[in-house]
């Protein structure tokens, strides 16, 4: 049995390590087809690099199943072989990305019909997929019901060795500056801004802002004193960073993108404060953190939380918390039901 992954780029790292594990459990071979390869061949996984792949490419892979991203520009997949198209945003989302860079009324109205008429688009190639898996309730929300067969997970890298070492860290207590941690990239789409005007707001509570990106220059020049550029860290290096020295994420995305540095900052045992976005609020009701509507509502979340909120916050995220290994092992199930329908069915 052969899965054929059709990537959009280069393997970066989270590719890398979603591949190779989907690889210990899958029945079979595992193919990714990329423009070229990236910074690391995953482990038990081929790569072919493939600049401009087409039906002929793929379907020269001999794939029992084929996943891709749920693009409308793969649409054609679905000729190839059962397709499974992972979701990620819908339209809200798209529109809320686009509108961040728009020059005025008349830009925002042309990129709101342009995504109007790109959502058909959208609805069709989720129809015509033999499955579809949805990373957060926004995606699920809104495609779901289009598909035969769909799949409901949370995507971000936290092991079970990792939730181990975080159930094992102490939970702030007040016998210090309470420390709180924004991580991303440093662009105007993950909100660092808002964090410098709660930072400022807040001059008892220490800020780390872990990322890099285009605004960081001027994030710097008008950062206030109690907050600290830590700048980009490797994945292992900043889960140990979060673990041992985090209390809070503050984490204001003004778009909803199921960003997986939510259940990264749970998964390393750290509560989140963020905003009122597409996909943060569900997750808050959850009892997973607090989701507030501007800077200075944050500011008044930080400031007023304590140890004991904090504790049961971290201990629920903790306890339900699907681990890496187990949400991989589901969605390769999916794929492989999916495969063998397509085996018997005339």
């Amino acid at each position: 049995m052969r899965l054929v992954y059709v990537s959009p780029g280069p393997l970066d790292a989270k590719a890398v390590e979603g591949l190779s594990e989907f690889a210990t459990t899958w029945p079979g071979d595992v193919v990714a087809v990329a423009p070229e390869a990236g910074i690391a061949a995953p482990e038990r996984v081929r790569v072919v690099a493939e600049p401009a792949p087409s039906a002929a490419s793929v379907r020269a892979l001999a794939p029992d199943v084929v996943l891709a991203l749920h693009r409308p520009e793969f649409g054609w997949l679905t000729e190839v072989a059962p397709t499974v198209f992972t979701a990620e945003f819908d339209r809200r989302i798209r529109l809320e990305q686009q509108h961040l860079t728009a020059e005025g009324a008349i830009d925002r109205a042309r990129i709101a019909l342009g995504q109007l008429r790109r959502e058909r688009a959208y609805r069709d190639v989720a129809r015509r997929a033999a499955g579809l898996q949805c990373n957060g309730y926004a995606a699920w929300d809104a495609y779901a019901a289009l598909s035969p067969r769909p799949l409901l997970f949370r995507d971000h890298r936290i092991r079970r060795a990792d939730l181990t070492a975080a159930m094992e860290r102490p939970t702030w207590r007040g016998e210090r500056p309470l420390r709180v941690a924004f991580s991303g990239r440093l662009t105007a789409v993950k909100g660092p801004g808002t964090v410098l005007e709660v930072a400022r707001l807040l001059p008892e509570v220490e800020f780390l802002l872990l990322g890099d990106g285009e605004l960081r220059a001027d994030l710097q020049r008008a950062a206030p004193s109690n907050v600290r550029f830590e700048g980009f860290l490797d994945f292992e290096t900043w889960k140990s960073r979060m673990r041992e020295e985090v209390d809070l994420a503050l984490l204001p995305h003004p778009q909803g993108d199921p960003s997986g540095t939510y259940y990264e900052a749970l998964g390393c045992g750290v509560p989140v404060v963020g905003v009122q976005n597409a996909t943060w609020p569900r997750l808050a009701a959850e009892g997973l953190g607090w989701a507030e509507r501007d800077a200075k509502a944050l500011a008044h979340r930080i400031r007023s939380v304590g140890p004991e909120q904090l504790d049961a916050v971290r201990t629920r995220a903790l306890s339900g918390f699907e681990p890496f290994e187990s949400v991989a092992a589901r969605r390769v199930a999916h794929l492989v039901e999916i495969a063998g329908r397509a085996r018997t069915d005339p």
